[in-house]
């Protein structure tokens, strides 16, 4: 995982937001309402306070691949166990909410 340069595991994650990095939360599929439920596609990013680098949120048992969240209960419920206290999702294909460990609110 420390090889490949654009890509971090959760824990890794953890580390970097403690760092002071922040965790873009990117819309990749536009979600639809069944019932109580929102389901859609997003992807987490590892952003540097600088803005410069950027790292995509993998699974480390299956090669590496981007880890999809596809309901809002699902990425709220990590982004919570990252310890962010204000959850922003963004609900149009492209748009970005970004989160640090140390939002006041």
């Amino acid at each position: 995982m420390q090889d490949a340069p654009n890509v971090v595991s959760e824990d890794g994650l953890r580390t970097l937001l403690a760092e002071g990095h922040s965790a873009d939360v990117v819309c990749r599929v536009t979600p639809t309402r069944t019932g109580a439920q929102w389901s859609g596609v997003w992807t987490v990013h590892c952003v540097s306070p600088d803005g410069e680098t950027r790292r995509l949120l993998v699974t480390a048992r299956n090669n590496m691949a981007a880890r999809e969240f596809k309901t809002i209960n699902g990425l709220s419920s990590f982004l919570a166990g990252l310890g962010v206290s204000i959850v922003s999702i963004p609900m149009l294909e492209g748009k970005i909410a970004s989160h640090n460990l140390y939002d006041e609110g």
